[in-house]
C-alpha cells in the first residue's frame, strides 16, 4: 500500500504543483494589477482590491498544494484535510517542506484507515464525511504543529536566509546550476526537480529563482531557432528549419519542449548547448537581482518582473549561448535522425518468453 505512494512520489508531487501553479499565476498578475493601479494601502480603491486578491491567492497557495498531493494519493477525501494542514503549515512557517510532508501523511492515513476500518453499510456514508477527516485532521494537527512544523520551519529560515546572504558571484552559480537543470532535458524529471525547489523559493517569498527559471526555460527553443535559422542554416535538414520557426513561438510561451525535435536528432551537440545556454540566462537574472512573482507565463510575465530590461538580456543572451555553441558543435552537413531500418531493427529485435 504505502510502496506505491513512495513509488510515484514525484507523480503525486506534480500533480500538488500542477494545482498550485494557477493559484500562484493568478496571485503573481493580481499583484501586478494591484502595483499598476497604485494605493494599494488605501481601501475601496481597486490598487486594495487587486493586492487583497493577491495576497489572498499566495496565502492560500500551500494548502492547495497540500490537497493536491493528498488528493492524489487518496482521492477527494484529503482535499479538505490538504486545504486545512496546508494553511496551518503556512500559519507555523514550515511553507513548502511542510504542505508536502502533511499532503502525505494525509493521503498515507486515509489510504490506511480505507483499508484496515470494517466495510460497515451503516459507517460508509460517516467515512468520508466525518470519521476520515476527524481522525486525520486530529493527528495532521499535532504533527505539524508540534512534530514536524518547528524544525521544518527552521530549515526553511536557513535555507532562505543563506541565499539571500550570497553575494553576486554566488548567486550566478546556484542560478547557472538551477538553469542546467531547467534545460537539462526540457521539461523531463531533472527540469520538475529544479522546479519544486524553485516553487520552495517562492513559498518563501524568494522570487529571484522564479524569474531565472521562467528565462532559463524559455531559451532553449529561441536559441535552437536562431541557429537554424540565422547562424548556421545549412547545417540543419529543411524539416528541422521548420521546427525552428515553431521552436519560436512555443519560447515566448514558455514551452521548453520546443528545442526536442533538434535533441532528438543530434543529443550529442544539442544537450550540452541547451543546458549551458540555460544555466547562463538563470544565472543572469539571480546575478541582477531580477524577481517575478509568477512561475510561468512565457512574455505575458515580463511585465511583472522587477526590472524588464535586464530580464529580457537574460534570456536573449541564454538563447544567444546556446546558439553560438550548437552551431559551432555541429558538423557542416546535417545530422539526420536514425533511419527508419535502424528502427525498425530496434523494433523487431525483442525476446518473448
Amino acid at each position: 500500500m504505502f510502496k506505491d505512494v513512495f513509488k510515484n512520489f514525484k507523480s503525486h508531487c506534480m500533480t500538488g504543483i500542477s494545482y498550485m501553479i494557477p493559484v500562484i499565476v493568478i496571485g503573481g498578475f493580481c499583484t501586478a494589477i494591484a502595483r499598476l493601479c497604485g494605493n494599494v494601502d488605501v481601501q475601496g480603491t481597486l490598487g486594495y482590491a487587486f493586492i487583497s486578491a493577491g495576497n489572498a491567492a499566495f496565502g492560500l497557495m500551500m494548502s492547495v498544494l497540500c490537497a493536491g498531493i493528498a488528493y492524489s494519493i487518496c482521492g477527494k477525501p484529503g482535499i479538505a484535510l490538504g486545504v486545512v494542514a496546508g494553511y496551518l503549515s503556512t500559519q507555523v512557517k514550515a511553507s513548502f517542506l511542510g504542505a508536502l510532508i502533511c499532503g502525505f501523511l494525509i493521503g498515507m492515513m486515509v489510504l490506511w484507515m480505507q483499508e484496515k476500518f470494517p466495510d460497515s453499510k451503516a459507517l460508509k456514508s460517516m467515512y468520508p464525511i466525518v470519521i476520515y477527516p476527524v481522525l486525520s485532521g486530529i493527528v495532521s494537527t499535532l504533527l505539524i504543529m508540534f512534530v514536524f512544523g518547528p524544525p521544518l520551519a527552521a530549515l526553511t529560515q536557513i535555507i532562505v536566509d543563506f541565499f539571500m546572504g550570497m553575494n553576486t558571484g554566488s548567486k550566478f552559480i546556484l542560478g547557472f546550476l538551477l538553469g542546467c537543470m531547467t534545460g537539462f532535458d526540457m521539461g523531463g524529471p531533472v527540469n520538475k526537480i529544479c522546479f519544486s525547489v524553485v516553487s520552495a523559493f517562492a513559498a518563501s517569498g524568494v522570487w529571484g529563482p522564479a524569474a531565472g527559471k521562467n528565462a532559463a526555460a524559455m531559451a532553449p527553443p529561441l536559441g535552437m531557432a536562431i541557429s537554424a535559422l540565422i547562424l548556421t542554416p545549412k547545417k540543419y535538414t529543411a524539416e528541422e528549419r521548420e521546427d525552428a520557426k515553431v521552436a519560436i513561438a512555443m519560447s515566448l510561451c514558455q514551452v521548453t519542449e520546443g528545442a526536442l525535435p533538434f535533441a532528438f536528432n543530434d543529443p550529442k551537440r544539442v544537450i550540452p548547448a541547451v543546458t549551458i545556454g540555460s544555466g547562463v540566462a538563470h544565472g543572469l537574472v539571480l546575478a541582477w537581482g531580477v524577481t517575478c512573482p509568477v512561475l510561468h507565463g512565457g512574455v505575458f510575465s515580463i511585465p511583472l518582473t522587477s526590472n524588464p530590461l535586464l530580464w529580457v538580456a537574460a534570456y536573449l543572451i541564454g538563447a544567444m549561448v546556446t546558439a553560438v555553441i550548437v552551431s559551432v558543435l555541429k558538423p557542416a552537413r546535417p545530422v539526420e535522425a536514425e533511419s527508419e531500418d535502424e528502427e525498425l531493427k530496434v523494433d523487431f529485435d525483442i525476446e518473448i518468453g
